[in-house]
């Protein structure tokens, strides 16, 4: 029998795949024989290098794989012995001659400096985030630790070199790790071209983040559109807390929840690969309704789900110039039971005034006011702005304290507001008072009388205690404009076309 590979004497590269397997092949085994391989592991005694059958091939070869992972460490040397044996009975066969076998690895099967890791261990809790791997290797050998990172590609936390004595030391940090994340262990190689390369796994966690992790927010702006911004210049969204670099999906429901379609997307959209942050711009199709809307955000990898609620309303358009109330005046008095109020506007617009106490202006009375007690102006029947910009109305009143504000309007072609069309900015507010009219004085009948003869002065003529009433009831109108000028706005209500 003889070995053709590897032949007796000769060096075998063993230093790609399992270093301690080696195919050995030869000729001359008879056909019902499997080859018989021992070696020594430097103990005296001899291993068994053949664990499985030997392949009988038609010309009269052989081959067979042989496993030497009991050489001592660092040894390379394989002295062997090869024989024979019935592969039925296992009974050597004395028809091969046992015969001495020596050849040389590249690679010891198991180095003179195995290669560990010791810390940190498996399953372990490491406490801080920059743990110093520690182990042995082959000197020299260069130790790299590497870890997953925030954008499913690897990253090295750390390399050193292990000394003459075979220990390594690697300081690291895992800063590319995803924000918040406590990892999931690392990968450890040692490179050296004088030694096998080799690589361990190790699995831990950390006890607290190496990257804190990044608030959760989301805005969408703005956050009412009408329907033409809603299909031209969109809504800007801005979010944060996703895993950086991680898909984005984007789903826009209405009211009811059904989904609605988006112009001009993209297949893919991603969050910023640092700080997890995403920004878009959501432009709907032409066949958006108004209604109130969800913006849902949804990480693909950190399943992260955001959302934001908007409002795509009907177009608005704002009329101007604003009206102004010129008359009457802040705090003025009116005496009678009709007070004029004058403006201005826009030219061709009508106006909706509201007069009313201050107490339906500041919300204080939740009652309807009293008839007699308010105006407001039928939107069958708007004020109209004449060509000169100028507006008018005489109102009915009972006496008292009043609010009036005014807003503009587009009018249908039958002279109505028109509750779908453009309205103005609120105009100024005016409070006055409206106090009764003064009774007629009727002159009374006097008989003639020899005048009174007065000590000093002119003749009475009793015009002092009249001027005393007037200057009396002059003052107390002062005092309630006074109250009337420490008011609070209220918005004017206006109904709308819903």
């Amino acid at each position: 029998m003889t070995i053709t590979s590897p032949a007796p004497g000769s060096t075998y590269d063993n230093s790609a795949g399992l270093p301690q397997v080696v195919p050995i092949t030869g000729t001359g085994l008879p056909t019902a024989d499997d080859l018989v391989l021992t070696y020594d592991i430097g103990t005296g005694t001899a291993a068994q290098a053949l664990f499985s059958g030997t392949t009988h091939n038609a010309d009269g070869s052989f081959s067979a794989n042989a496993n030497f992972g009991q050489l001592p460490p660092g040894e390379t040397t394989v002295v062997a012995t090869v024989s024979g044996a019935d592969s039925l009975s296992g009974v050597a066969d004395p028809e091969v001659t046992p015969s001495a076998y020596t050849f040389e690895l590249a690679v010891a099967p198991n180095p003179s400096f195995p290669f560990t890791v010791t810390s940190p261990g498996t399953g372990e809790v490491v406490e801080t985030t920059t743990p110093v791997f520690t182990g042995t290797a082959q000197p020299g050998s260069t130790v790299t630790v590497t870890y997953s990172n925030k954008a499913l590609g690897n990253s090295v936390a750390g390399t050193a070199v292990a000394d003459p004595s075979g220990a390594y030391s690697v300081p690291t940090t895992f800063l590319d790790l995803a924000p918040g994340s406590l990892g999931s262990g690392a990968t450890v190689t040692q490179t050296n071209p004088d030694a096998q390369v080799g690589r361990l796994s190790i699995a831990f966690t950390f006890a607290q983040p190496p990257v804190p992790a990044i608030a959760q927010t989301v805005t969408a702006t703005p956050d009412e559109v009408t329907v033409e911004q809603a299909t031209t210049t969109g809504i800007t969204v801005a979010a944060t807390g996703f895993s950086p670099g991680e898909e984005v999906r984007t789903v826009v429901t209405d009211s009811d929840g059904a989904a609605v379609e988006l112009a001009d997307r993209d297949l893919n959209y991603y969050a910023e690969n640092d700080l997890g942050a995403y920004a878009d711009t959501l432009v709907f199709t032409d066949t958006v309704a108004p209604d109130d809307y969800t913006i849902t955000l949804t990480g693909v990898r950190s399943g992260i789900v955001l959302a934001a609620e908007v409002t795509v309303v009907d177009e608005v358009v704002v009329l101007t110039p604003t009206p102004v109330i010129t008359s009457p005046t802040e705090g003025q008095v009116v005496s009678g039971g009709t007070v004029t109020v004058s403006g201005t506007g826009p030219v061709g617009s009508g106006i909706v005034l509201t007069v009313a106490e201050q107490s339906f202006f500041d919300g204080t009375d939740l009652e309807s006011p009293a008839e007699g007690r308010f105006y407001l102006t039928d939107l069958a029947d708007p004020i109209l702005v004449d060509d000169a910009g100028n507006w008018t109305i005489t109102v009915s009143l009972l006496p008292g304290d009043y609010v009036a504000q005014a807003v503009a309007a587009e009018l249908t072609s039958d002279g109505a507001v028109d509750e779908a069309g453009g309205v103005s900015e609120f105009s100024n507010i005016v409070a006055f008072s409206l106090v009764a009219a003064p009774a007629a004085v009727v002159p009374p009948v006097v008989t003639p009388a020899a005048p009174v003869a007065r000590p000093t002065g002119l003749a009475y003529t009793g015009a002092e205690a009249g001027q005393g009433v007037i200057g009396a009831a002059l003052l107390l109108l002062v005092g309630g404009g006074l109250l009337v000028a420490a008011r609070h706005r209220r918005t004017l209500a206006v109904p709308s076309a819903e």
